[in-house]
């Protein structure tokens, strides 16, 4: 692990808790859409605050893999697919992501990080395949929820480059904590990682449902598209956050 080492770009100190389990994010796609700040406020819990940037929010839609998954002192890792629905939130010092949803397509992950982290994971019957970089993601999501479908082919169309400070590609992705918030209370979920390495992308959406459980409705092409690569990571246990 010796990107722990590499902490000078982190907005605030590690824990000093040792993590409790490391991942690696592979070919993901970051879409973003403009949202008013007051349309997506409305949606999040008490205390948390919508974060902005250039004076709008932003609702992002996130397929990618989940690859190597292993605790601390698993002998094995798992690996499977996953599609997010985010945010950008604040809460006193700290800025971190918020989730309206994870769909993923292994029942045991769904079940221990919603009992572990309160995170609002559904599973999904979904398929990945790379076809010479052109990445083709589907997703459905399962059971007595809200439908909410995805299906879409995306790639890398140019150079990938650290996202610089102060411009959209950071502010969407330079985030090192997940935040969520029950009766007032706010729990935190620490991550550590290197910069992003971001290339601009190019996306077709056959399908993109994801948004409206939510009563959003997105008009047009995402605002912003980036592509990832590849992303190592640990996180560590859920804390409570006081102001």
């Amino acid at each position: 692990m010796d990107f722990l080492k590499e902490i000078s770009h982190r907005p605030y100190p590690l824990s000093a808790a040792p993590y409790v389990m490391s991942q690696v994010w592979r070919n993901l796609l970051f879409a973003h859409w403009r949202i008013a700040p007051a349309e997506l406020q409305k949606l999040l819990p008490a205390p948390l605050e919508i974060d902005t940037f250039d004076g709008s929010a932003w609702l992002g839609v996130v397929p990618f893999r989940m690859c190597e998954i292993r605790g601390r002192m698993m002998p094995f890792c798992i690996d499977f697919l996953e599609l997010n629905v985010r945010t950008y939130v604040k809460f006193g010092e700290r800025r971190g992501v918020y989730f309206f949803s994870l769909d993923a397509d292994h029942y045991p992950s769904v079940w221990g990080a919603r009992t572990f982290y309160g995170l609002p994971y559904y599973r999904a019957k979904m398929s990945y395949q790379n076809k010479n970089g052109v990445i083709e993601y589907e997703s459905r999501r399962l059971g007595r929820n809200q439908p909410a479908e995805f299906k879409a082919q995306y790639e890398a169309i140019g150079p990938a480059e650290i996202a610089l400070p102060d411009t959209l590609p950071h502010f969407l992705t330079e985030r090192y904590c997940l935040m969520v918030a029950q009766n007032g209370i706010v729990q935190r979920t620490d991550i550590h990682h290197v910069p992003w390495s971001l290339a601009p992308a190019r996306a077709d959406f056959s399908i993109n449902s994801m948004p409206d459980p939510l009563g959003l409705k997105l008009e047009g092409p995402p605002h912003s598209l980036l592509y990832s690569e590849e992303m190592k990571m640990v996180n560590w246990l859920p804390s409570r956050e006081n102001l």
